[in-house]
């Protein structure tokens, strides 16, 4: 494609880049001021507030609804896992062979020979 003086999407293509150039100039002019950062600061903190009363109305909601919130799930979940791994040490100590009950009292050794019958 050759590139006339008439040709419309070149135009378009140096108005867009323009127009580029001037919104970045402008933006980090208007960042270079403390107002600016004072504003996204207060924006930041309202949108972490937001998030905030979002959550703590779910879980009232989900409370209400007598529903686990996702608090409840994952320390339902750290329970189970907790409850699986017991269960599988148990496990593997009732299958281990040789295995002693744990609760048993030590046998006493048998060390002494029983003397010969005259």
């Amino acid at each position: 494609m050759s590139t006339s003086p008439t040709d419309p999407m070149a135009m378009f293509r140096d108005f867009v880049g323009q127009w580029e150039k001037l919104a970045n100039d402008y933006g980090s002019q208007a960042l270079q001021r403390p107002e600016a950062a004072q504003a996204m600061h207060s924006l930041a903190a309202a949108g972490l507030q937001m998030q905030n009363a979002t959550h703590e109305a779910m879980a009232k909601f989900l409370a209400a609804a007598n529903l686990p919130s996702k608090g409840d799930i994952a320390a339902l979940s750290e329970r189970m896992a907790g409850i699986e791994a017991t269960l599988a040490r148990i496990e593997a100590a009732a299958s281990a062979p040789n295995a002693a009950p744990h609760n048993a009292a030590p046998q006493p050794r048998r060390t002494r020979t029983p003397k010969p019958s005259e």
